[in-house]
């Protein structure tokens, strides 16, 4: 049964000694429609699949809340004439502040891209030279009530808005599981395998937790494990056992010095493929990361048109004749 227009405001364990599958859940909800109408509802397992791109995750930087002019988060951009004829410092250097600042130096006096590293891609490099109105920067160190922003190497500029590019945050405001899973600078945690709290599962589980992966196919393979355990199928791994797992996973994050909010970037391919062996879930397709690898490499040599050329149709071909499109008839596509 699907619900639509219906918000969930509060999912808390009921109280209980249980672990894992003898847990119950209540869960509060209210209808669109009937603002003032709570329904108290209690399930055996609570499945949290509620995406990771609706917090905006901001920076911490020195004088950002009296700063007195224009800024936002991407979350809220939609699209550049509001910034004509203004100076705009670009907070971010990854796909959203690329994509954007390509936008806004069509209409902007200035656009200042402020990133963590000034190595940039072959791509970026060839959008840069062609506008004389767009600057790499370095981070910013400070900003000042009079508008200016200071950035590390000592240079300065006065803006008339910053634009922060800086991603999102996992938050579950909703979630109360008595401090067994915390979110910490977005590592949320304890999870086996980045979806099963060890002392929760499987009756609370979180579907779509990874990023830098090929996400439906891994999402499916979640959903389908989750399926399996709750239906009885299959068993997870003794709890001991799945925080070491969980723990060896954060030792070898530290000793890669990844930062704690890059916990659940996987970018692996056979990371996704060892996932879907735990159900017998069919490894991904090599055209499938074939298709991947060529869109980030296109993009890192030709940013601003490799959504429109490319060179991969051999590799469209093997697509069209999987499963996933053998269903659909001549006529619903062309290459």
């Amino acid at each position: 049964m699907i619900r639509f227009n219906t918000s969930v405001e509060c999912v808390r364990m009921v109280e209980h000694d249980g672990v894992g599958r003898d847990l119950r859940w209540m869960v509060k909800s209210k209808e669109k429609s009937k603002e003032e109408t709570v329904v108290e509802e209690v399930f055996d397992a609570v499945v949290v699949a509620t995406g990771h791109y609706s917090h905006p995750r901001l920076p911490a930087i020195k004088g950002m809340d009296t700063w007195k002019r224009k800024q936002l988060h991407s979350h809220i951009y939609r699209v550049p004439e509001p910034f004509r004829d203004e100076i705009v410092v670009v907070v971010g250097n990854s796909l959203s502040g690329q994509d954007i600042s390509m936008e806004l130096v069509e209409v902007a006096k200035e656009v200042h891209l402020s990133a963590k590293s000034l190595n940039i891609t072959e791509g970026l490099s060839k959008v840069i030279s062609k506008h004389d109105n767009l600057h790499l920067r370095p981070q910013i160190e400070a900003l000042q009530e009079d508008g200016r922003v200071l950035f590390v190497d000592g240079s300065w500029l006065i803006a008339d808005a910053i634009l922060h590019c800086t991603g999102y945050s996992y938050t579950f405001p909703f979630l109360d599981t008595k401090g067994r899973v915390a979110v910490d600078d977005d590592r949320v945690g304890p999870l086996y395998e980045h979806t099963f709290p060890p002392s929760l599962a499987p009756s609370l589980s979180f579907v779509g937790i990874p990023r830098k992966i090929i996400g439906f196919p891994f999402f499916e393979a979640q959903a389908k494990w989750i399926a399996q355990l709750l239906s009885g199928k299959r068993r997870l791994p003794p709890r001991d056992e799945m925080m070491r797992s969980v723990e060896e996973l954060y030792r070898s994050r530290d000793a890669a010095s990844i930062p704690k909010h890059y916990t659940h970037d996987i970018a692996d391919f056979e990371y996704c493929d060892r996932y879907g062996d735990h159900i017998g879930f069919p490894h991904l397709e090599e055209w499938r990361k074939q298709l991947c690898l060529s869109a980030l490499v296109n993009a890192d040599a030709n940013l601003e048109a490799y959504r429109d050329s490319w060179d991969d149709h051999e590799l469209l071909r093997q697509a069209l004749k999987s499963p996933h499109f053998t269903q659909l008839g001549p006529g619903d596509f062309t290459i």
